[in-house]
């Protein structure tokens, strides 16, 4: 959704945008194996206890301390991500994380959810891909967040970076079907991307249940083919035959036990599900953004567990508390990584402006919207300029009091917007494209 604000001008403007000092975001990714999905008949209040899964995840965070956590197999009931947020994460102390809002495939007996931490984040919007390019609903729908982060001295929205993290759970299985529905998911994520020239930020994250690196799910992903500039990396550039290779257990994280217990797959580590790949806006710090070098791991994996546990032989990553609850708590391992926000360019400006009132969209997609409150603009001119002072768009506004100008050419990031009238500066503000 966007956003209208209002700003007034009077006769001396002065900007000053202070950013906050280099920080360092945390994302995890994981399945909760079933929590609280009371619609299976193998994981039971037995094998699959909710009041010590919650616990378990509590010793998991509070050892990692995410800032964004997102998971898949949670119970479809809005309830679940509540009690996530009460009992595993907002304890012992703990009051800063909050949660998105509940959507669930209509059907579906399992859910994604987004957990944040507040202080660092808010949620600026959410939506969900839920239909394949032919219009037929995907088995569970591709859950899509932007988060802003809440830096210091910023004002409404518009001095900060964004995060545009997508939380997917594609097709279990290993036949053609399931193969062909991954693919359906992943080809419906990349369209979204592509239409709606969506750029910047973007992670996605979850199971995505692929066997290979040539399977088409991830092909879709790491090499769109109908656009090539839309296309996501992995962090860590380990493409390949992941399934139940020897050479690759460093990256496995499923499953964490050699044995089923009834609920949680057995077999021990020798697969690759679960992923955060990135835009190359994060691998090449285009937008405040970037990828912190040899952070991102399965939590507990030291490339020794192929076909085994995750707690035994010990653990030397992790203590034994943890490697314990990472066996009991899922069949899954937590994927990590860390991503710097590098302090942008302090712009600071003085100029004599003319009393008006304008309302301006901002951050934009690809349509920025002017109005002039009351009267119309006159003899009057649009500029977007980089942070190194290039101009890189030059409007001239009609004789109207709202104009639009189409911005989907600008590549994704920070600018100042100024507009001129009768050659007086008379708006000159920062400019979020997204």
């Amino acid at each position: 959704m966007r956003k209208i604000f209002s700003l007034v001008f009077i006769s001396v403007l002065s900007f000053n945008f202070v950013y906050a000092q280099q920080d360092t975001v945390k994302i995890m990714s994981y399945n909760l194996l079933n929590y609280r999905n009371y619609n299976t008949t193998f994981c039971t209040n037995n094998n699959n206890n909710v009041a010590l899964k919650e616990g378990y995840l509590t010793t998991i965070i509070a050892d990692q301390n995410p800032d964004i956590l997102i998971c898949n197999e949670i119970g479809a009931d809005f309830i679940n991500g509540i009690r996530l947020v009460q009992n595993s994460l907002n304890v012992n102390g703990v009051t800063h994380w909050a949660q998105a809002n509940y959507s669930v495939t209509p059907g579906s007996s399992l859910t994604n959810m987004l957990f944040f931490n507040s202080t660092k984040f808010g949620l600026l919007s959410q939506t969900v891909i839920d239909k394949d390019t032919s219009n037929v609903n995907l088995v569970r729908l591709i859950d899509v967040y932007t988060l802003y982060l809440k830096e210091a001295n910023m004002t409404n929205f518009t001095d900060t970076v964004f995060f545009t993290v997508m939380a997917a759970h594609l097709k279990a299985g290993n036949s053609a079907p399931d193969i062909t529905e991954r693919a359906k998911a992943t080809t419906a994520v990349m369209t979204y991307l592509d239409q709606n020239n969506i750029q910047g930020n973007i992670f996605i994250a979850g199971d995505f249940n692929v066997y290979t690196g040539n399977e088409p799910a991830f092909q879709d992903l790491i090499n769109y083919a109908p656009n090539p500039t839309v296309r996501f990396f992995d962090p860590i550039n380990t493409i390949g035959s992941w399934n139940n290779n020897g050479s690759f257990s460093f990256a496995h994280t499923q499953s964490v036990r050699s044995s089923s217990n009834g609920c949680a797959s057995g077999g021990g580590m020798d697969d690759r599900f679960d992923f955060i790949l990135v835009s190359d806006e994060v691998l090449n710090n285009v937008n405040r953004v970037n990828y912190v070098p040899n952070s991102y791991k399965a939590l507990g994996q030291d490339g020794l567990r192929f076909n085994g546990n995750v707690n035994f032989p010990a653990n030397t990553l992790v203590s034994s508390t943890v490697a314990d609850a990472l066996y009991n708590m899922s069949d899954h391992l937590p994927v990590i990584a860390s991503f710097a926000i590098s302090p942008s360019g302090s712009v600071s400006v003085t100029e004599n402006v003319k009393s008006s009132n304008y309302m301006v969209n901002n951050p934009i997609r690809d349509m920025l919207m002017i109005q002039k409150i009351g009267e119309n603009f006159n003899k009057a001119e649009l500029q977007i300029i980089d942070l190194n002072g290039r101009i890189v768009l030059k409007h001239g506004i009609a004789n109207s009091s709202i104009e639009r100008v189409t911005t989907s050419e600008i590549k994704r990031g920070t600018y100042i917007l100024r507009i001129f009238e009768e050659d007086v500066l008379v708006k000159n503000e920062k400019l979020i494209l997204i």
